[in-house]
């Protein structure tokens, strides 16, 4: 492991449409199958209303779990919440 695999990475991510949708299609799969393992079920619309209720900054820094990620546009920095996904 290095800081050079860590940037390559990042910089295929930004790069690679593909690669970036298929990895972040399987981390909202993997965050969902999570949830509902420690006992909760909603939809995704669900939990986005649920987070349109609290303040900004109310989940803290591990919050950036819970972004969203465009899935439609590419965006360079992966994440649109300020802690998401590939922050």
């Amino acid at each position: 492991m290095s800081l050079s695999s860590a940037r390559a990475f990042l910089d295929k991510i930004m790069a690679d449409d593909e690669l970036r949708l298929q990895l972040v299609d399987d981390l909202l799969k993997s965050r969902m199958e999570l949830i509902k393992k420690a006992g909760f079920e909603f939809t995704e619309e669900e939990l986005d209303h649920a987070k349109s209720n609290m303040p900004p900054g109310a989940l803290g820094h591990e919050g950036g779990w819970f972004c969203q990620v465009l899935l439609d546009e590419r965006n360079k920095r992966g994440g649109y919440c300020g802690g998401g996904v590939w922050h």
